[in-house]
């Protein structure tokens, strides 16, 4: 009995204790973890996109159009990985060019971190080409004349910028590409996965937003290119950079976060890793280069 009425005092006093209230969450924290949320940002953002160009046919007397991009869509935020793939002759090429302001559209609509580029001045869109985006090619392009130091820094120079900061900058990239005991060596004493991290340290030299990459492994052996993608992904993990790649290699295009498949100037599909690990993202981009 005794211990009967102890359970009804305990049950009793449970019933009668005050239930805690969850506390608003402070103003200030509630504001960072907005923050946190903030959209990113678009770089790239691309309207009914055509580009086509005149040929001369029928001895001369007659031009014949021929349409490379037949009105493309899409949009490429701050820190994504993209890839372009498609057959050659697919506008994969044509269409990297346009994005970095060297060719612009027939028709439709390109717009550069908000900047609509069809109403910009050519000396405008050299200085976005300049400043803002990073170029990196299959064959390198760099100049012989210069030491690996002077190709490096040669964005800067170009920018008139201080001749100190350009060479602090230059050896800043160096030590980070592994090209520190090169820097006074020049292009044709280097090889070649040597020339494209010089080529990656001159594109990141003015802190660009965009970072345009054509084959950049195309003329590397595997060993190399893996190094070289390898870097390019640390770019845009670590640096937070937005990357833009064509390659036909689906090892190399594993690597991106998001791949657009171009067939005859249009898309065909644009997928996305999501979740994949880069061997299902592998497999995934197998399958779908069966319809290329």
């Amino acid at each position: 009995m005794e211990n009967g009425i102890k359970e009804r005092k305990k049950k009793v006093s449970a019933e009668n204790k005050p239930v805690k209230q969850r506390q608003p969450k402070a103003e200030g924290v509630a504001e960072k973890e907005k923050a946190a949320v903030k959209p990113r940002k678009t770089v790239i953002k691309v309207e009914e996109l055509y580009r086509e160009y005149a040929k001369l046919s029928h001895g001369d007397e007659e031009t014949e159009s021929i349409k490379v991009l037949k009105g493309l869509d899409f949009v490429v935020k701050e820190q994504e990985f993209v890839g372009i793939m498609g057959k050659s002759g697919c506008g994969k090429t044509t269409l990297l060019k346009t994005l970095g302001l060297i060719d612009k559209p027939t028709k439709g609509n390109l717009y550069f971190c908000g900047k609509e580029t069809r109403k910009l001045w050519n000396d405008e869109l050299a200085d976005i080409r300049r400043r803002e985006i990073g170029f990196v090619f299959q064959d390198f392009y760099l100049m012989d004349s210069l030491s690996v130091s002077e190709n490096i820094m040669l964005p800067m120079v170009l920018d008139k910028k201080n001749v100190r900061k350009c060479m602090e900058k230059g050896k800043e990239y160096a030590e980070h590409f592994g090209l520190s005991h090169l820097m006074k060596k020049y292009p044709y004493e280097l090889s070649g996965g040597e020339k494209q991290r010089v080529a990656i340290s001159r594109a990141l030299i003015n802190n660009p937003d965009l970072i345009l990459a054509d084959e950049p492994t195309g003329n590397l052996d595997s060993k190399s290119g893996k190094i070289v993608i390898d870097a390019l992904e640390r770019i845009n993990r670590k640096m937070k950079k937005t990357i833009i790649m064509v390659t036909h290699d689906p090892q190399v295009a594993s690597h991106c976060k998001r791949i657009i498949f171009l067939k005859d100037g249009v898309i065909l599909e644009d997928l996305r890793r999501k979740g994949a690990s880069e061997e299902e993202f592998y497999e995934k981009i197998i399958e779908r280069m069966k319809d290329l």
